[in-house]
């Protein structure tokens, strides 16, 4: 793989950005950006190349502020509220050049902030992360700045419920897992109700990949608010 440095440096990055829908209406909530590479580079991929050469942070807080600028930059999306998923990794939450990031990204998008989503990105690697006391000190702070907070693929990597109510995240997205079949598999379905009725209160639910119409039909059933899948929109250039 290409040198990370020299690919951003070269701007060899863009964002598509994925719709997520209020159920059952099918309304635009927001988007989640996420990141591309001219050059064919898969984002997972990407990402493990950025860690093998110790350039993670580096490529996590580009993108970051990559996103959050295309985004803002369009009119339409200023004039509207439509919210604005990006994805980070725990080891950038914690890593010391993260504060005063957060504190020029603040700077720059005042007016807009409170319409940033920060997404935690799952990483079992990053497992240990989780427990380190100054992970939870920079989401509260995260907080206090205006910022909002999801935890993302929620039953499929490290998180627990423990997590969940440590963290206290305003945004619980639910592994695509758990939305494939879910018109047909009723242990899913019972794992949903759980979650629909968990975040009634505290915070609000996300079902992600969801494809098929007839699970898109069930998840409103079970009173999933919010949706994201390629049923309700694929990744795409923002329109101008």
């Amino acid at each position: 793989m290409e040198n990370i440095a020299d690919l951003i440096e070269h701007n060899h990055f863009y964002h598509v950005f994925q719709p997520l829908c209020r159920l059952p209406e099918q309304n635009k909530f927001g988007y989640e950006a996420l990141i591309r590479s001219k050059t064919g580079i898969s984002p997972d991929a990407l990402f493990q190349g950025a860690l093998s050469q110790n350039r993670l942070l580096q490529l996590d807080m580009w993108s970051i502020d990559c996103a959050v600028s295309s985004f803002f930059s369009s009119p339409v999306i200023q004039e509207g509220d439509e919210l604005l998923f990006v994805n980070l990794f725990p080891s950038t939450i914690v890593a010391d050049a993260f504060p005063s990031f957060v504190d020029n990204l603040e700077r720059r998008f005042l007016l807009f902030r409170h319409r940033i989503v920060l997404e935690i990105n799952e990483s079992i690697i990053e497992g240990q992360i989780w427990n380190d006391p100054l992970f939870i000190q920079r989401i509260g702070e995260l907080r206090d700045a205006g910022f909002l907070i999801a935890l993302d693929d929620v039953g499929d990597g490290t998180t627990t419920f423990r997590k969940i109510v440590e963290i206290s995240p305003d945004f619980i997205k639910i592994d695509r897992f758990f939305s494939a079949g879910l018109s047909i598999c009723k242990k899913k379905q019972k794992v949903i109700r759980l979650f629909v009725d968990y975040c009634r209160d505290d915070s609000s639910l996300i079902l992600e990949g969801i494809e098929r119409e007839e699970d898109l039909a069930l998840a409103s059933l079970l009173g999933v608010p919010i949706g994201q899948g390629f049923f309700l929109g694929k990744p795409d250039r923002l329109e101008e």
